[in-house]
């Protein structure tokens, strides 16, 4: 059964741009000079002292006999947790740039 002229049309059509397509085609050599060499840099960023002051501890709260409400005393909770989180996270950091610092233990 023979071909539509439609589907001999379409194959040489391909047929031709792939051969066309690969005179554009970029060669591996060329593609190898564009790439521009890595260049190595030591970078050392330390943040000012002030910065790398280890926090101070702070006293809590007298011991009380009166009784607190219960949403003070979830407040004064939540507070609590939250400065003993980011009091951490600043021991954590100054520990990061110069180790063991606030902990007083040298290595």
């Amino acid at each position: 059964m023979p071909k539509s002229t439609t589907a001999i049309a379409w194959a040489a059509a391909g047929l031709m741009l792939s051969m066309t397509l690969a005179g554009c085609a970029r060669h591996a050599g060329e593609i190898r000079a564009e790439v521009p060499k890595p260049v190595a840099v030591v970078v050392k960023d330390t943040p000012p002292a002030e910065l790398l002051r280890c926090p101070e501890s702070t006293e809590g709260f007298p011991q009380a006999d009166a009784v607190m409400a219960r949403p003070t005393r979830a407040a004064i909770i939540r507070l609590a947790k939250a400065y003993a989180g980011l009091r951490s996270q600043l021991e954590r950091l100054i520990d990061w740039n110069a180790p063991k610092h606030c902990s007083g233990k040298p290595e």
